[in-house]
C-alpha cells in the first residue's frame, strides 16, 4: 500500500531584483555616471548600460534621472540604494560564514583575589555569552587567593584584584569599591556617628575567607600600628551579615555585597564608617601577555557588571 508523502509547504519569496542588480544600480549611484561604473564593476560602459535597463524592468521602475550632470537617482533609485549596500553586505558575509569554518571556543580562566567579588563575576559570565559566544569563561575558584601568583605562574589567563601586582605585569584600572563595616541593629557601636580603629581592633572581624587584603587593611585601618585583630572568616560573605545581625562582630563587606541588605529599615543591619571616611579600594585586571588582544573585552565586561549601590550606602 502506497502513503501520501508529506509535504511541509514553504512559501520562499521570489524576488525579481538579483545581485547583479543590487551591484550595478549601487556602483552607479556611488560614481554618477555608466562610464565610471563600468570601470568599478569591470565591464564595458554599454554593458553597465544594459544592465541598468534589466535592473530597472526587474524594479519595476525608473531607478534614475538622465541629466546633463549625470544619473540621479529618482526616489525609487533612492530606495534601493538606502538598502542595497546593507543587503550585498549581508550575502557576502553569509557566504564567509558557509566557506570558512566556525571559529573553535576559546578558554579564558578568570579568578577575583576576593571572594566578594563572584556574584560581579556570575554577571560578567553573562555579559561575555552575549558579547562573545565563542569565548567560554571558567572561574577556578581555588586560585583566587594567590591570583596575582597564579596569572605569573600561567595557572590562570587574567585575575582581579586589589593588591598591588608585580612590577611588569600586564594590568588594567578597572573600578572602586568601598570595604564597608556592618553591625547589628542591637551591637554597642550601632548608634556610633563612626567607628574607631580601636573598635575594630577590639571586636571580631567577619571577613571572607582571603588573606590577600590582611596587610592593605591593617594599614588604611590603623596606619604605622598593627595591633592583633580578631579575625573569623567565612567562604560565604553572606554568612558574615548574619553573624553580624546576631550581633557576633563586624562585618568587613564589599558595598555590593552590603548595600541590597540595607536597603529596608529593618534590615536589623547598620552601616559604619571609619571617622576618617569611606574605606575604598583600587579594583585592576592583571592578565598574561597572551591574551592581550581579548583583555578590552574583559575589562568592559567588568566595568559594565559593576552594581549600582543605591541611596543605601550615601
Amino acid at each position: 500500500m502506497a502513503y501520501p508523502r508529506c509535504v511541509n509547504r514553504i512559501d520562499l519569496p521570489r524576488p525579481r531584483l538579483d545581485v547583479r542588480d543590487l551591484q550595478v544600480v549601487v556602483a552607479i549611484g556611488a560614481q554618477g555616471t555608466t562610464a565610471a561604473a563600468a570601470d568599478v564593476l569591470h565591464l564595458t560602459q554599454s554593458a553597465v548600460s544594459r544592465a541598468l535597463a534589466v535592473a530597472e524592468d526587474h524594479a519595476g521602475a525608473a531607478l534614475f534621472d538622465r541629466t546633463p550632470r549625470g544619473l540621479v537617482p529618482t526616489e525609487a533609485g533612492a530606495t534601493l540604494l538606502d538598502a542595497g549596500p546593507k543587503l550585498l553586505a549581508e550575502l557576502a558575509a553569509l557566504e564567509r560564514r558557509v566557506r570558512e569554518p566556525p571559529p573553535r571556543p576559546r578558554r579564558l580562566r578568570l579568578v577575583a583575589e576576593c571572594f566578594m567579588a563572584y556574584p560581579l563575576l556570575s554577571e560578567v559570565v553573562v555579559r561575555l555569552r552575549r558579547s562573545a559566544p565563542e569565548l567560554v569563561l571558567e572561574l577556578p575558584l581555588e586560585h583566587g587567593p594567590r591570583a596575582v601568583e597564579a596569572v605569573r605562574d600561567g595557572d590562570i589567563d587574567a585575575a582581579m584584584v586589589t593588591s598591588r601586582p608585580a612590577t611588569g605585569m600586564a594590568r588594567h584600572d578597572l573600578f572602586e569599591d568601598e570595604l564597608c563595616f556592618v553591625v547589628g541593629a542591637d551591637h554597642p557601636l550601632a548608634e556610633r556617628p563612626h567607628l574607631r580603629p580601636r573598635d575594630v581592633a577590639e571586636h571580631t572581624l567577619l571577613v571572607p575567607n582571603a588573606r590577600t587584603e590582611d596587610a592593605w587593611f591593617v594599614r588604611q585601618v590603623f596606619g604605622s600600628r598593627r595591633p592583633r585583630l580578631r579575625v573569623q572568616r567565612l567562604p560565604v560573605t553572606e554568612a558574615s551579615l548574619q553573624l553580624a545581625r546576631a550581633g557576633v562582630g563586624i562585618a568587613v563587606l564589599s558595598e555590593w555585597v552590603v548595600a541590597p541588605h540595607l536597603s529596608t529599615p529593618d534590615s536589623g543591619l547598620r552601616l559604619l564608617r571609619l571617622k576618617k571616611g569611606p574605606l575604598r579600594r583600587h579594583w585592576r585586571l592583571v592578565h598574561r601577555p597572551e591574551i592581550a588582544p581579548l583583555a578590552p573585552l574583559l575589562v568592559d565586561a567588568i566595568v559594565g557588571a559593576r552594581p549600582v549601590t543605591g541611596p543605601a550606602l550615601r
